[in-house]
């Protein structure tokens, strides 16, 4: 019996190390504070439900049904505060917020320089973005090696299906390092498989 892509991304959301480098990726960001969160391309949720946790005002946006369900349905099941809505980066977004954030959605887009400025385009000023995406390093020979040397815990598999998945699909950095003159930081995760880009808006 096959699988969803919604109940295969529900699955990976529940593998340890998928939230830990989530979690690595939101103590980049200020603390929540009622700060507004808005995420593109969330998925079944998780690190907008993380958001939420850690005290921002946060949503999801997808323009998949399917997505939408699954991440609404966890949400309700864990009584989180957290709220997803139809939308994406192009149309029929909101028109800002403190804390932007795209995790594994630029490597899927077609014009990934317009949806990066999409993303920047809703930010707040003094506001924060956050891209979140595989690097070139996400190969099976580097998430095995990574394996072997001891990450572990819950659903370690994801990593190797998430590596075959990406191998080759590394979005270009300088895409992301050019920033429109803000500054950037990068900080990698899960063993550099994994990269942070925050930019910090004027």
């Amino acid at each position: 019996m096959g699988y969803s892509k919604s109940e295969l991304f529900s699955w990976l959301q529940g593998a340890d190390f998928y939230r830990d480098l989530h979690l690595d990726a939101i103590e980049l960001l200020p603390s929540g504070e009622g700060r507004v969160w808005i995420e593109f391309g969330c998925g079944p949720g998780l690190f907008t439900r993380l958001a939420a946790v850690k005290g921002y005002s946060a949503t999801g946006i997808d323009n998949d049904p399917s997505m939408l369900r699954e991440a609404r349905r966890i949400a309700k099941s864990e009584g989180s505060s957290a709220v997803f809505e139809n939308g994406d980066v192009f149309q029929n977004r909101p028109q800002s917020a403190d804390v932007v954030v795209a995790s594994s959605l630029l490597a899927v887009l077609d014009d990934k320089e317009g949806g990066f400025n999409a993303l920047l385009s809703v930010v707040n000023p003094g506001g924060s973005l956050l891209i979140v995406e595989t690097t070139e390093r996400m190969t099976t020979h580097y998430a095995e090696n990574l394996i072997q040397k001891g990450l572990g815990g819950k659903r370690i598999d994801g990593l190797r299906i998430w590596s075959r998945a990406r191998a080759g699909h590394a979005i270009d950095p300088e895409i992301l390092m050019t920033g429109a003159g803000q500054r950037v930081t990068f900080t990698p995760l899960l063993g550099g498989l994994v990269g942070a880009w925050l930019f910090q808006m004027a």
